[in-house]
């Protein structure tokens, strides 16, 4: 399939299916915009740009659409590309559609494409990210919730909660994404999210702060002053991680 490329500027509201819609209207112009952007940084855009409204009937045809035509694998691949925090990735992933679908081999066998291969790397770090907040996270006890608060680079709010899920399939639990205004809520397992949400406002028990100052007292206690060393002690916790941890409240 011949894509032209053109110099138009395309606007969108910045979510999924806002981008499925704009993956149709690509396709079915055979049109690849030069650059999208999403309101956010739109404001800063001095240029005209078309703004797509977002239909979501017809991205869910998309996506349906994408499911039979493409291997599993690559539609995984595009998911989460868009959960990724990577400039750009709108106009990275039509060509990663593009290839998948004349190709019909891994996305990940194209590394070759520049697209394909910002997109691997973005797509590194999300993983990393999301593998390091399940032994960073920390949590309060707040009434039958346990509950925290985050603030990743990239969405990786929905990779979490399923982790959590299994590991606390008796509990309660509320994770709350700064960046994303994303509150997920975990009972018993089943987990669901609530987009665009302000945090939640919470008290902690008064026996968990005896827990968090007996914590502390603890650390003290054990803490050798001539063996400090920061360097050591921020490769193993990065400072970006230790803003929403109770141990350095």
């Amino acid at each position: 399939m011949h894509i032209e490329e053109t110099n138009e500027i395309w606007e969108y509201d910045g979510s999924f299916y806002g981008f499925l819609t704009i993956v149709y209207q690509a396709f079915i112009k055979k049109q690849f915009p030069d650059i999208i952007l999403t309101q956010d940084i739109a404001v800063e855009n001095l240029f005209l740009s078309r703004w797509i409204d977002t239909d979501e009937p017809l991205a869910k045809k998309m996506y349906e659409r994408l499911n039979k035509r493409l291997r599993k694998e690559n539609v995984q691949f595009i998911i989460d590309g868009f959960n990724c925090s990577l400039k750009e990735k709108e106009r990275y992933l039509l060509d990663a559609i593009q290839i998948a679908l004349e190709s019909k081999d891994l996305l990940t066998n194209h590394l070759g494409h520049p697209s394909i291969l910002a997109l691997e790397k973005s797509l590194k770090s999300l993983f990393r990210e999301v593998h390091l907040f399940t032994g960073f996270i920390r949590f309060e006890s707040v009434g039958t919730f346990l509950y925290s608060t985050i603030t990743p680079k990239h969405f990786s709010l929905p990779y979490l909660c399923p982790h959590f899920a299994q590991r606390y399939p008796q509990e309660k639990i509320m994770i709350y994404d700064e960046t994303h205004r994303l509150l997920g809520i975990i009972e018993q397992g089943h987990i669901h999210f609530i987009e665009n949400s302000e945090p939640p406002t919470v008290d902690s028990q008064e026996s968990e702060q005896m827990i968090q100052e007996n914590w502390r007292t603890f650390l003290k206690a054990v803490t050798i002053q001539e063996r400090h060393n920061e360097q050591t002690q921020l490769s193993h916790l990065p400072m970006r991680y230790r803003g929403n941890m109770i141990d350095f409240n």
